[in-house]
């Protein structure tokens, strides 16, 4: 079940006063140290429409082109090797991303963003944030909506049908060489 929550105000986090609004810190963390994953030519999207694109990865130094762009607007990039921090401010901090590992592989190029935290912008307007309560209820949910468990989710083999799958391979080899 998803349930509308609302962002962390780190003031009233650490019993701090919030008496005083108009402070020049920005307190209200949209995004609390999360980790995300992205291929080259990926993007992630944040809220408040920040949108962080990585570009290109070279091999050889593994680094990342990383650019981040507000509604489509370039308004910053850099070129980031494992554990540096890419920081985008206003008056205040907006995101903070430290990049966790740049995996490469002949397949591609996995780059893992952690921590990453994004605080509120306060020149647009604050976003909905929906969160999921938690798994069980969220089972149930689906549940009720298709009527049966079975559509819900995907169960995996019980041991039964594993011995059994197991043994007909067994046999279906020793029938072929013969």
């Amino acid at each position: 079940m998803a349930a509308n929550a609302e962002p962390l105000r780190i003031s009233s986090a650490f019993g701090m006063d919030t008496d005083n609004d108009t402070s020049a810190s920005n307190d209200t963390l949209l995004i609390n140290g999360t980790g995300i994953f992205l291929t080259t030519g990926d993007s992630w999207d944040f809220y408040q429409d920040y949108s962080l694109n990585v570009r290109s990865v070279n091999q050889d130094r593994k680094q990342a082109w990383v650019e981040l762009s507000h509604n489509g607007e370039l308004l910053q990039d850099d070129i980031l090797s494992e554990g540096d921090i890419f920081v985008y401010s206003k008056s205040t901090e907006i995101l903070n991303i430290t990049v966790d590992t740049i995996y490469i592989s002949p397949s591609g190029e996995l780059i893992t963003f952690k921590p990453v935290y994004q605080y509120l912008d306060k020149d647009y307007p604050e976003p909905e944030i929906e969160e999921i309560a938690d798994n069980f209820s969220q089972e149930k949910d689906d549940q009720n909506f298709t009527g049966n468990a079975s559509f819900a989710k995907t169960e995996g083999f019980t041991i039964f049908q594993a011995l059994a799958c197991v043994s007909a391979v067994i046999l279906f080899r020793v029938v072929t060489s013969k």
